[in-house]
């Protein structure tokens, strides 16, 4: 683990991190409650400053953060509580950080793919002796469906063909403007990978350096995809946690931040040869996938995330009316302590993989 994998994954941390908390900032003054204070990283106060009757600080665990809101209201210095809003603007400033998270994902996505270029699921070629050949699909189809689930990215494409080997697909194309469906057996090449045999459309962005010949991408297309590819990182990260709970996953599959070092410490490994801007791009997509991640993860109805609390909330709303705040305490310190115990775990392991 070297220096600057630790300082490149802080990094990204903090970024991440800025735009959730700035989230959560951003809906509690829309919704009038008093912020006290905006906080990177947890621990120790290293420096701090106050603004707008803000104090902002940075902490000396660079891990995390938080935006400390007054629990309760005070006529009298005008503070208004964040207990003492309505139910509504409390879910709406628990669930502002997960989305912003993912409207950071989809910002940085958006822009690899404008900068870079992306695969579409327009097919530029066919390869002979392969099962879409033999069903009759052709070059300049665009895929949309396989067995009938939407494909928009290149991404889903891949991923629902996964799930068919040795199986009948029914691939639905768009041809000429027409919806055309084309059905074979996914069967084994010599190499005993399941193919279908298509060649898709690449499209290059305006720092790939890319062959001169591709077609360009544009605005519209680098964002619609970013969009679909930030919803994919959320579908994979919602399976990857059904297999963990299911245990169709180990915990060798689970990374914390020591195991996150190592894989950006990798990743910068191999792209630092290869360029300045391969570097940049490769560590923006590590972003967009912990950024996605994350905002799933704080979705999760776990006591003491955002999803937790939300739950609580709702309940409150069923009820019609509020669960006091000392069970409310309780319950999220059971979450918290849920969630540091499942952390000691995942680090140490992560230590072990290190060191095994």
């Amino acid at each position: 683990m070297s220096l600057i994998s630790v300082i490149i994954t802080v990094l990204i941390f903090c970024v991440i991190v800025i735009i959730h908390e700035g989230g959560h900032f951003a809906a509690a003054r829309l919704s009038g409650v008093t912020v006290e204070e905006f906080a990177i990283g947890m621990g120790k106060k290293i420096c701090s400053f106050n603004k707008g009757g803000v104090m902002y600080s940075i902490r000396c665990i660079p891990l995390g953060g938080f935006c400390r809101m007054a629990d309760n209201s005070d006529p009298e210095t005008g503070v208004k509580g964040f207990l003492d809003a309505n139910v509504f603007k409390r879910i709406f400033i628990c669930l502002a950080g997960p989305f912003m998270n993912f409207v950071l994902a989809i910002i940085v996505l958006s822009f690899i793919n404008f900068s870079w270029g992306y695969t579409t699921t327009e097919l530029s070629g066919v390869a002979e002796g392969y099962p879409a050949a033999e069903a009759g699909i052709l070059a300049g189809d665009r895929i949309v469906k396989i067995n009938g689930k939407g494909v928009s990215i290149y991404s889903e494409l891949t991923y629902e063909i996964s799930k068919y080997a040795g199986q009948n697909v029914i691939a639905t194309v768009e041809r000429d403007g027409e919806l055309l469906d084309f059905s074979f057996l996914l069967t084994a090449d010599e190499n005993g990978a399941y193919k279908m045999g298509v060649i898709t459309q690449p499209k290059a962005g305006f720092l790939s350096g890319a062959d001169e010949s591709l077609p360009k991408t544009e605005l519209f297309e680098a964002v619609y995809c970013g969009r679909h590819d930030m919803f994919f990182l959320v579908k994979m990260t919602v399976v990857g946690l059904g297999q963990l709970f299911t245990a169709q996953v180990s915990m060798d599959d689970v990374a914390g931040p020591i195991g996150l070092t190592t894989v950006v410490g990798e990743v910068y490994d191999e792209s630092a040869s290869q360029g300045f801007w391969v570097l940049v791009i490769n560590m923006l997509n590590i972003t967009a996938l912990l950024s996605a991640n994350l905002g799933v993860m704080n979705l999760l109805p776990i006591p003491a995330l955002d999803g937790g609390k939300i739950f609580v909330y709702l309940i409150e709303i069923l009820r019609r009316r509020p669960i006091a705040p000392e069970k409310e305490g309780v319950i999220n310190l059971i979450g918290f302590v849920i969630i540091m115990g499942f952390g000691l775990i995942v680090a140490f392991h992560d230590v072990f993989k290190i060191f095994s």
